[in-house]
């Protein structure tokens, strides 16, 4: 996916999102852009086809999709606008923008060993101290870090891994 493609998607979502009026609503809009989202995965080849008219796209969409409205609808415009191949994307910033109304920031925190649940605390701690916002973390291990840790939160990369250090120092060097 391009930087277009990209910014594209988070403008749809942002208008999605805008439809609701509290977190429970945009829980309840999210929910259905997802249901709707996996209900045409079957089909979102035979939707994206240049050879189906728009009208008969909308047709089948329509139908399978009659018990979701609001998804339904935009979809619609999804359609007409040839951004059909961004709902993926789009289900993904939505939720981004469910997360930025309760206050979370999700984060994917790295280490060479796994953590014990002391140093997670302290480490979701640290990220939502800086953010000051709830820390959903996720952990992973990567033994070529060879140590510290590399944390991915809200577009930033805080990478302070033994690994990345000696990667700077050869550059150091052969620079």
């Amino acid at each position: 996916m391009n930087s277009q493609e990209r910014i594209a998607a988070a403008r749809y979502a942002g208008a999605y999102d805008s439809l609701s009026t509290s977190v429970a609503q945009a829980e309840q809009n999210a929910q259905e852009l997802d249901t709707a989202a996996q209900i045409l995965s079957g089909v979102s080849v035979q939707l994206q086809s240049p050879r189906l008219s728009n009208a008969h796209k909308k047709l089948v969409l329509n139908e399978a999709l009659k018990e979701l409205p609001r998804a339904a609808a935009f979809i619609n415009v999804l359609i007409d606008a040839k951004r059909l191949g961004l709902l993926r994307e789009i289900c993904a910033q939505v939720h981004t923008l469910l997360d930025d109304r309760k206050g979370i920031s999700r984060a994917i925190i790295t280490s060479a060993k796994v953590l014990s649940e002391a140093q997670q605390k302290a480490a979701t701690q640290a990220l939502s101290t800086r953010y000051d916002k709830t820390i959903e973390a996720v952990f992973h291990t990567d033994p070529s870090l060879l140590g510290g840790l590399k944390l991915e939160c809200n577009g930033e990369l805080l990478d302070g891994s033994i690994k990345m250090r000696l990667d700077k120092l050869q550059e150091e060097i052969k620079g």
